[in-house]
């Protein structure tokens, strides 16, 4: 298989960026700067892309495992102290914590712990964030 190039384009208007890949245009935004208060900032963003690619990943598992109509709804919370972001060099910039709790329907309760192995191993994401040495702490549940 070939490896696969991802592009975002950034433009900055101030405190918000408006962002461009092949298919979409999004915002990001730090309403605390004057961004505009109906856009996510970057984190927020970020944990948004921890969970989608956890959800692509999830339904790959489960196409090649049989399982029908699995759903998930994810909840993510990152942590990080800002002292980091406005220069405090004794304060690291990025999360300090991930909290992600799954709740999933589609998948058989025997074999949920697998499902959540293999999504924890094969999302890029995932990886990212565990390579990093960033605490991810996960609750995955059938609903």
């Amino acid at each position: 298989m070939p490896r696969m190039t991802f592009t975002v384009k950034t433009a900055s208007e101030g405190a918000s960026g408006r962002h461009t890949t092949e298919a979409a245009e999004f915002w990001s935004v730090e309403h605390r700067m004057g961004g505009e208060p109906d856009k996510p900032n970057p984190l927020e963003l970020f944990l948004g892309s921890f969970t989608g690619c956890m959800n692509v990943v999830l339904q790959m598992v489960a196409q090649e495992n049989g399982w029908q109509n699995v759903q998930a709804r994810y909840h993510a919370e990152g942590e990080i102290d800002p002292r980091g972001i406005v220069g405090d060099p004794q304060v690291p910039p990025y999360f300090q914590r991930i909290n992600i709790v799954v709740r999933v329907s589609g998948v058989p309760q025997e074999r949920l712990a697998e499902a959540q192995a293999q999504v924890a191993h094969r999302c890029p994401v995932h990886s990212l964030v565990d390579k990093a040495g960033i605490p991810i702490t996960e609750t995955w549940e059938v609903l």
